[in-house]
């Protein structure tokens, strides 16, 4: 009869071999995307704004989540590092150490701040902290990308039509339509404003703008959390 403890069977030596291999792939691919999820023009963005709205709210929330996201990584790579020193103390490794690689491999090594109050710790399993991760980097990254979305494309494009409504402006002056002594000079001052606070607006709460933000967050959810941080 194979020997048993609570994380099942012990492993064998093969066994222990590729399941190290394929720890080290998915801990290469999840640095990769925290590394450019921490360059993104979009988050950088975020960082130095002054928001206001949905955008500070969700932008709050996205923080304490990539905060989370690299404690996670950070614990990921310690158990990984440990798994990885007991396997290199000997070729062909004792009955102990495969006993101690099936626990942190198989088992749940990991213990986080819980997540819910009364909850001192949570402890995972490798597999379990995969799929967390996963879980706050698609949702971090949804709200960095749509904020981004909406910065490169509309302030540009109020900043076209203002320069339009600016030669507008000149033209009605230079006929004699000022504000204050022409109805159309009312409405081109009016108008300028109008655009003026559409742009503050635009730049505080870039998310307010995002129109499908509710629909698309939840596909693009499932998207990343597919393709994000796996291999």
């Amino acid at each position: 009869m194979a020997d048993t403890d609570p994380t099942g069977p012990v492993m064998d030596r093969d066994e222990v071999d590729r399941a190290l291999a394929r720890l080290g792939a998915e801990h290469e691919a999840i640095e990769t995307s925290l590394l450019a999820l921490q360059d993104h023009a979009g988050r950088r963005l975020l960082e130095g704004a002054r928001l206001t709205g949905l955008t500070e709210e969700r932008w709050t929330a996205a923080e304490a989540s990539i905060t989370l996201l690299w404690t996670c990584f950070d614990a990921y790579t310690d158990a990984l590092r440990t798994a990885r020193d007991i396997r290199a103390r000997r070729r062909w490794s004792s009955r102990e150490d495969l006993v101690e690689l099936t626990e942190l491999l198989r088992g749940d090594p990991v213990a986080l701040a819980g997540g819910s109050p009364g909850r001192l710790s949570e402890r995972y399993s490798l597999a379990a902290l995969v799929d967390r991760m996963n879980e706050l980097y698609a949702s971090s990254l949804d709200m960095v990308v749509a904020a981004d979305a909406v910065w490169s494309a509309l302030p540009a494009r109020i900043d076209l039509l203002a320069a339009e409504l600016q030669r507008t402006s000149r033209l009605a002056h230079s006929v004699g339509v000022r504000p204050g002594e022409h109805p159309a000079g009312d409405d081109l001052e009016r108008i300028t404003r109008t655009l003026t606070r559409l742009r503050e607006q635009v730049v505080s709460d870039p998310l307010a703008y995002w129109k499908r933000a509710e629909k698309q967050f939840g596909a693009r959810r499932r998207t990343a959390r597919h393709h994000g941080l796996r291999p």
